[in-house]
């Protein structure tokens, strides 16, 4: 025989010969290190599975959860317990809970789901109602938010083939961008009394139950379990929309993955030349278990329903108001929305600039935002390069960044042709619609660890020594690319690290330089006080127990005193079409009361401001009081002594906004 034949056989003794090339010796070599270093990491791994605890207990995601903790704490003490209204309120409501209340929904609202305010309510049983205990409840969430960022991420590392030390690069880094947001999304996720933190761990287990569901279908799950699956992914989507219903955004990106997934599967059977019918009944099947989230979801939703069966399904009909009627002009309306969301909106939640910033604070900025957009773009192009150039590198890309690139599509869509976000055409520092667009920050954390690992591991496996054949069993790279000489090695990991770490560094040094006073501030009242301290202090002085105030003004004061001060807006009863009366029991009090005193926002050092003159005119006696609120801004505290004042039977006494009213030509029209 040929001495080239890798078989032989020995005339004389009878034994075959396993005759070897020479040229596949390097490659075997090769293959039989790396043998000993996957059963090196397979022993590993299977000492970590015997001993769960001691996987669990050197995971990074402890590092990530203390950062997120830290990053959390130090924000919520620079801000010296700052909250507005809403915040406040649902304080109280937490409160009246624990005195036998049982609501739904948050005061005056039928959307806004009272999960949050209970959870206030059980630690308040324990440490007492305050400030603090607001914070660690949706300080608590976020930890939350940072363990699922880091699920997620592990799930798309697996489903992406990647090497270990890739994966860990990818989880790391999406749990740490969730752990350090950009401020102006730190901000929402802490603040209370609009469910956005519970809504935003909500959307991302919704992703994970799609994300499984699908690949358990790859993996000839049973149908039993494809049932549960979809049960799961049921009661989510019932309980989210209970709890807010902006999960809209990951039950139609969850749909449209599910949906293409199993067009996607049915399409390569049908190429494989399988007949139409046979390609398209399994994925049929599997989406027909879908009945299975029907009754599931009815459950989550369980509270909307008993709310709903009492208030003419008022719940209901709101679900199905936020679209709005299409016409020419709601086009033109959306049209409006998306270049705002363009220009001021989507740069705000990826950058994490606030509505009023420092021009220090914008300088930070910029440099954060365009390494954001480069994150997002970088994942982009490569997953629409995937479809056309089906590279190992970009097939991963896609397969990390595909479902975080679709809920971020849904997170705009959404957000441009919903009627709530309308209210961003008044302004972009003016604010009263960008939380909405807040979702995209939860697929930021993918987008980074994308660019940042893919192209780590273009530098890792063009590292010095590196040969052809282990070039071969690492396609990430092309075939033909040289290894990189050891500067040029070090450089480029160095400098790949150190820019993820001064993009962190960046994002925490915002932290510090916001503004603490102005941090938590309502966008509907950028001019209450930071400190309610001395005005409280002052009434209860006075003996003050009820109170006329506009309402973001009203229920810190509420909530500080544990409602040992009653404070209302009257604004709700003059005007019940431009202000939602929260509760109506306290409006009624102080409606009630003998001489309330009356608090509204003056000008710094007007020392006889409009409510003064007014006052003056009716012959009316009284004490008065300055305390500073903003720059700028004072609180006027008037309490009447020779008779009562009501603004609800004296009309030149609608004076109860969050501005200041010099005369009655600011006061605002209300046709």
């Amino acid at each position: 025989m040929d001495e080239r034949d890798t078989l032989a056989s020995s005339a004389t003794t009878g034994e075959l010969v396993l005759r070897i090339p020479a040229d596949a010796m390097s490659t075997i070599s090769t293959a039989s290190t790396a043998s000993r270093t996957d059963t090196s990491v397979s022993t590993d791994a299977e000492r970590a599975e015997r001993k769960p605890w001691y996987a669990l207990f050197r995971s990074p995601l402890w590092l990530c959860l203390l950062a997120g903790l830290l990053i959390r704490i130090w924000l919520s003490v620079r801000t010296h317990g700052t909250l507005d209204g809403d915040e406040a309120l649902l304080g109280i409501q937490a409160e009246h809970i624990l005195h036998g209340e049982r609501p739904i929904y948050f005061y005056g609202l039928n959307y806004f789901g009272s999960l949050e305010a209970y959870i206030v309510a059980g630690v308040s049983a324990v440490f007492g109602p305050s400030v603090a205990v607001l914070r660690a409840v949706t300080t608590a969430f976020g930890l939350v938010l940072i363990a699922l960022t880091w699920w997620f991420a592990s799930l798309l590392a697996q489903a992406a083939h990647l090497p270990l030390y890739a994966r860990k690069r990818f989880t790391v880094c999406a749990a740490l961008v969730a752990a350090i947001p950009p401020v102006y999304d730190g901000i929402i996720e802490l603040r209370t009394g609009g469910g956005w933190i519970e809504s935003f761990c909500i959307m991302l287990l919704l992703l994970i139950l799609a994300f499984r569901l699908t690949t358990r279908w790859h993996e000839g799950a049973s149908t039993g379990e494809l049932a549960l699956r979809w049960a799961g992914i049921g009661f989510v989507v019932g309980f989210g929309m209970w709890i807010y219903p902006l999960v809209t955004v990951a039950i139609s990106a969850a749909a449209l993955w599910i949906v293409v997934d199993s067009l996607v599967a049915a399409i390569r059977r049908w190429r494989a030349s399988t007949p139409l019918m046979q390609a398209i009944w399994p994925s049929l099947k599997e989406l027909l278990l879908a009945v299975a989230a029907i009754p599931a979801c009815v459950l989550g939703f369980t509270p909307g329903i008993i709310y709903g069966a009492s208030h003419q399904w008022a719940n209901i009909r709101y679900l199905f108001s936020l679209g709005g009627g299409w016409t020419v002009q709601r086009a033109i309306t959306v049209s409006r929305v998306a270049s705002r969301y363009g220009a001021c909106v989507a740069p705000r939640v990826i950058s994490g600039a606030t509505p009023v910033e420092s021009p220090l604070l914008t300088v930070i900025h910029s440099p954060l935002l365009l390494l954001g957009v480069g994150a997002i773009f970088f994942s982009l192009i490569a997953i629409v390069c995937s479809f056309r150039w089906p590279h190992p590198a970009l097939v991963r890309a896609r397969r990390l960044a595909f479902l975080p690139a679709v809920f971020g599509v849904c997170s705009a869509v959404l957000f441009c042709t919903s009627s709530a976000s309308t209210s961003i055409l008044l302004g972009c520092r003016n604010d009263l619609g960008g939380r909405y667009a807040s979702p995209l920050v939860m697929a930021l954390p993918f987008f980074f660890a994308t660019a940042f690992t893919l192209i780590s591991m273009y530098v890792t496996e063009r590292a010095p020594g590196r040969t052809a054949a282990s070039v071969a069993v690492t396609p990430s790279i092309p075939r033909t690319a040289k290894p990189l000489s050891k500067r040029r090695y070090a450089v480029a990991l160095i400098g790949l690290f150190a820019l993820l770490i001064v993009y962190f560094g960046g994002q925490t040094a915002t932290y510090g330089l916001t503004n603490a006073d102005e941090a938590f501030q309502s966008a509907y009242c950028t001019i209450a006080p930071a400190n309610y301290g001395p005005i409280i202090a002052y009434l209860e002085q006075q003996h003050v127990q009820y109170v006329w105030a506009t309402n973001l003004l009203a229920y810190p004061i509420s909530f500080e005193t544990n409602n040992r001060i009653i404070v209302a807006d009257p604004l709700a009863v003059i005007h019940p079409r431009d202000a939602i009366n929260r509760i109506p029991s306290y409006t009624d009090a102080v409606a009630q009361a003998d001489r309330p005193t009356l608090l509204v926002f003056v000008k710094h050092g007007d020392a006889h401001p409009y409510l003064l003159q007014l006052l003056d005119q009716q012959h009316v006696t009284y004490n008065a009081a300055f305390f500073p609120s903003q720059p700028g801004v004072d609180v006027l505290a008037v309490t009447p002594l020779n008779q009562n004042v009501s603004p609800l039977t004296t009309p030149s006494l609608d004076i109860f906004y969050c501005q200041i009213i010099n005369s009655q030509s600011d006061i605002p029209s209300h046709s």
